[in-house]
């Protein structure tokens, strides 16, 4: 038996499965499965199975009670991911922390058994539990345990499920984003933004972007935040300045000069070049360590990178790069190659990468990365004889 803490992710050997869930109980807690495409939303509300519609389109998914049977290869080739979601019943009060042993466990005809227990949550009322999704090929399973304070209507809005009432949280805001259009990029005002008034200390912001589906979410203690990116626009990397603006909104902190720690789950890839989903978490008392690796990306899309040693006076320049503003779906990308490259020449990291937004006399804005690295002299060097 493999158990997945929250967050963890294994491969499927079975196209066969079965979801059963535990603390699910008619009147009190409901079980919900979703099909998504690629833009992690319903192609219709048919996508949506629950008790009301126990069944997909296809048939490769059929819920019945506290149990979801699943043929994978029945999940038309456009249904990247599954969901298996549950949501408290509205009669019923408090939230999903309440429920004892919330959880799910996977099994298939071979005989595997994967469970994977709901930790985290606090006060929400509806919840992903797994995520069932491909990946080159496969499929694979994650333990989610993440959800919304205001429940099943929120839930289903986030998956693209047509409902009365949206989320009352949820607000289109014109970020200061580029078209895509041709090679040269038009700006974009950035207009009213809603912001969060919270009392909530600013160490508590975390800011997760999901730059395929144009959106991010402002987490500040127990409130949150979502925001919406208009149509025809892609988030930028010199964008973040506008969304680390909205998560420090009332803390007195500008959002120029002030850290970000990188988190990024590499389930979260798309492909080598994509990334659906990264979270900013904030750090204003972090100050750069004298040695590492420093990126840093320019508004009109040049990019360069510098090495840092404890044997050097000055940075070591490591060429620059000029393809045109970045797309924020594309920094993972950037990352991984700047880091081994790194590696290669000698560098073993040792922190996460940390982004601020800074304004450089000779620049102008700019995204500046830095991650703690150390440098030890690569094997193939070699000492000249004396």
């Amino acid at each position: 038996m493999a158990t997945l803490a929250r967050g963890e992710n294994t491969t499927l050997p079975h196209q066969r499965i079965t979801v059963t869930a535990s603390g699910v109980a008619a009147g009190t807690v409901d079980l919900l499965v979703f099909q998504l495409g690629m833009n992690e939303k319903v192609r219709s509300n048919e996508d949506l199975i629950f008790f009301n519609s126990p069944a997909s389109p296809e048939g490769a998914v059929a819920l019945s009670g506290d149990r979801v049977d699943i043929n994978l290869q029945q999940v038309p080739a456009v249904v990247q991911f599954l969901r298996v979601a549950v949501s408290l019943d509205d009669s019923v009060t408090g939230s999903l922390a309440t429920i004892a042993g919330l959880g799910v466990t996977l099994t298939d005809p071979s005989g595997t058994h994967i469970v994977a227990t709901a930790s985290g949550l606090s006060t929400e009322r509806a919840a992903v539990l797994l995520e069932i999704y491909r990946r080159n090929g496969a499929w694979k399973v994650r333990n989610i345990s993440a959800g919304w304070d205001t429940g099943l209507a929120a839930l289903v809005t986030e998956h693209g499920v047509t409902v009365d009432e949206a989320p009352a949280k949820t607000v289109p805001v014109p970020v200061n984003t580029k078209k895509n259009t041709s090679g040269s990029a038009q700006g974009r005002p950035l207009g009213t933004v809603p912001r969060i008034h919270s009392a909530v200390p600013a160490e508590a912001a975390v800011l997760t972007v999901y730059p395929v589906k144009k959106e991010f979410v402002v987490n500040r203690g127990d409130t949150e935040s979502r925001y919406n990116v208009p149509e025809g626009f892609e988030i930028l990397h010199l964008d973040l300045e506008q969304m680390f603006d909205v998560a420090l909104t009332n803390t007195g902190i500008e959002a120029e000069n002030t850290w970000w720690e990188l988190g990024f789950d590499p389930a979260d890839e798309i492909n080598e070049y994509t990334a659906r989903r990264m979270t900013f978490t904030v750090r204003p008392g972090h100050t750069r360590p004298p040695h590492g690796i420093r990126m840093v990306f320019e508004e009109r899309g040049m990019k360069t990178q510098y090495g840092h040693r404890p044997d050097l006076d000055w940075p070591e320049w490591r060429g620059g790069v000029g393809s045109g503003p970045c797309e924020l779906k594309e920094l993972i990308f950037h990352i991984g190659m700047a880091t081994t490259k790194a590696v290669k020449d000698g560098y073993q990291f040792d922190g996460p990468w940390m982004f601020r937004i800074i304004d450089d006399p000779d620049k102008g804005k700019c995204l500046e990365s830095f991650c703690a690295a150390t440098w030890i002299k690569p094997k193939r060097w070699h000492v000249a004889p004396s």
